[in-house]
C-alpha cells in the first residue's frame, strides 16, 4: 500500500492577498526584523536587520563589514520583511536605494542611533533606504478545519 497526501481544499480566505502601499508601510512599521539583500562580485548576500521605519523611510544601522563594503559599491538593495497577524502570515518587499547617512543631524532626527539590536558588537554606521518599488501579500497557510486526515 502507498501513502499519498491528503488533497488539499482551496477555500476562497485562503488565497493570497495583494497589499497596498499603505497596508505594507504600516506593517514594515510594526515589525523591527527584516532581511536585507545586497549585492556582491558573488551575485548577492542577505543580512538580518532591525531597522525603525520614518515617512516612508526605512533606517537601519550597522557594523562594520562586508555589508557596508557592499552597500557602498551597489546601493540598491531589496528589503524584506514578514510576520502573522490575526493567524495570517504576511510578506513585505521593497526594492530601493541604501545610503549612508553623514551627519549627526540626520541621524538624530531619524532615531536610528536609539534602535535596538539584536547583537551586542558596536553598530556606529547608520543607513537609509529610499524605496523605488513596494509590493506585499498576505495568505493563509494553515489547513483548512475539517480537512479528512489519514
Amino acid at each position: 500500500m502507498t501513502w499519498s497526501p491528503p488533497a488539499q481544499e482551496i477555500r476562497t480566505d485562503e488565497a493570497v492577498e495583494s497589499l497596498d502601499t499603505d497596508e505594507c508601510w504600516r506593517l514594515l512599521a510594526d515589525s523591527t526584523f527584516g532581511r536585507l539583500a545586497v549585492s556582491d562580485d558573488d551575485g548577492a548576500d542577505i543580512f538580518p536587520i532591525n531597522h525603525l521605519v520614518k515617512n516612508r523611510l526605512v533606517y537601519f544601522r550597522s557594523a562594520p563589514g562586508t555589508k557596508i563594503v557592499s552597500l557602498t559599491e551597489r546601493p540598491r538593495v531589496a528589503f524584506e520583511a514578514d510576520g502573522i497577524e490575526n493567524r495570517r502570515r504576511w510578506s513585505v518587499v521593497l526594492r530601493g536605494t541604501a545610503r549612508r547617512l553623514g551627519t549627526e543631524a540626520e541621524i538624530e532626527a531619524a532615531g536610528v542611533d536609539e534602535l535596538h539590536t539584536f547583537t551586542r558588537s558596536t553598530k556606529w554606521n547608520y543607513f537609509v533606504i529610499t524605496p523605488r518599488t513596494l509590493t506585499g501579500v498576505r495568505f493563509t497557510t494553515e489547513p483548512s478545519r475539517g480537512q479528512a486526515r489519514s
